[in-house]
This record gives C-alpha cells, structure tokens and sequence, in this order.
C-alpha cells in the first residue's frame, strides 16, 4: 500500500523532528515544506526541499496532496501555530498528528488532531487532549488531565493528575503543575515553576511557587 504524500507548514527545528516521526512512523511522505523565509527556499531540510511559503497551498492541494504537518513549534506565544492548523483547515488540508513511538500512550487517552507527541513523552490514562496540542519530548501528562487546543506542555513539563489546563496556553519547560489545578486559557507558565494555585485566564505565572507576573496579550486579542 502506498504511504500518502504530506507537505509541512515551516521549516525550522520542529519542523525536523516532526519530520523524523512521520519517517519512523511510516504513515506519510513528506514530498516539501513551506516557510516563510525566502531564504530557505530552493534549500533542503533533512532532504526535503523547501518549495515555497504558504501561497503554495492550494496548487499542492490541487495536486492531490491532501495530508499536512506544522512544522512551527511555539514559544510562550501559541496563537502562530493556532493560526497555521486553521488556515491549513480551510485549506482543505487534513492536519495529520505525530506520535513518536518511544512517546507512551495510554490507550484510554484521547488525542485530537494535529497532536504531536515527542520521544520519551507519557500521557496516561483517560487524558484528555484537544486539537493541535504538542506534548514535548519527556513532558508528562497524568491522568484524567485535560488540555484544551493549540498548547504547548514543552520538553519536561510535569502535569499532575486531574490538571486542567485551557486553550492556547503554553506551560515552559521543567515546570510542574500541582494535582487538581486549574490553568486558564492563553497562560503562560514560565520554564521551571511550580504551578500550586490556580491560574486565571491570560495571565503569565513564573517562579517556585509561581506567581503573577503579568497578562501577556494586548486587550482584545487572543
């Protein structure tokens, strides 16, 4: 049976190892990728070529190429990504999802699409995670926990169990979040805090234990 062909929406480092899943995975060819940056057009990353920006979307649609990957990762700012998995959407692309197989998946998890889940990462039982999310690589996520779409848990981000945490947010690395907390949507959790109270929505929380330090998005955007 033939393995279907898959563009990519970037071309940067997480474009690579989303790339290297979908080769260990087998479950498409990915034919190009797409940048912004006129400067890695007509280049190669991991061998495949660079064919253009986003314009491109509807001529490869309508070569048959129906499969797609964002290959952009995000920072504390989740809403680049977000914006990706919807135009690639109205495209008419189908957004595939990246498990890699040194990831451990429970089989009462339930991912939704465009999920990417890197090496080492756990997501346990009766999990609950929506669209676009990307568990990092040795991020864990417990049971009965729920993550909304469009968030980053980033490399060694600790969730415990029954954590819930909204859309768009973005939890850094080596934090760690307290069983039965609330994040909010479009927060920010910033790289090794420790998450003991609840965090309302769009709000930026650092430290041990982590703390308000400011909301990150101007008023009326999100």
């Amino acid at each position: 049976m033939a393995v279907p062909a898959a563009i990519g929406v970037g071309a940067g480092g997480h474009a690579k190892v989303v790339v290297e899943i979908l080769r260990l995975t087998s479950q498409a060819e990915v034919i190009g990728l797409l940048d912004c940056d006129r400067g890695l057009w007509g280049t190669r990353v991991l061998g495949i070529p660079v064919l253009g920006d986003d314009s491109r979307l509807a001529e490869l649609l309508g070569q048959g190429v129906r499969l797609a990957f964002i290959g952009v990762g995000s920072g504390a700012d989740t809403r680049p990504r977000r914006r990706l998995y919807e135009k690639l959407l109205a495209a008419g692309f189908q957004v595939l999802s990246a498990i890699h197989p040194a990831a451990v998946v429970s089989a009462s998890a339930g991912l939704g699409p465009g999920a990417t889940v890197m090496a080492g990462a756990i997501i346990n039982a009766a999990a609950q995670l929506g669209a676009n999310v990307i568990v990092n690589s040795g991020a864990i996520v417990e049971h009965d926990c729920v993550v909304g779409s469009h968030c980053h848990v980033a490399t060694g981000a600790a969730l415990a169990g029954r954590v819930c945490v909204g859309a768009g947010s973005h939890v850094g690395i080596g934090a760690c979040v307290r069983q039965g907390i609330h994040i909010g949507r479009d927060v920010v959790v910033g790289a090794g805090a420790v998450v003991v109270r609840d965090v309302a929505d769009g709000l930026v929380v650092a430290g041990v234990p982590a703390r308000v330090l400011r909301s990150p998005l101007p008023p009326g955007e999100g």
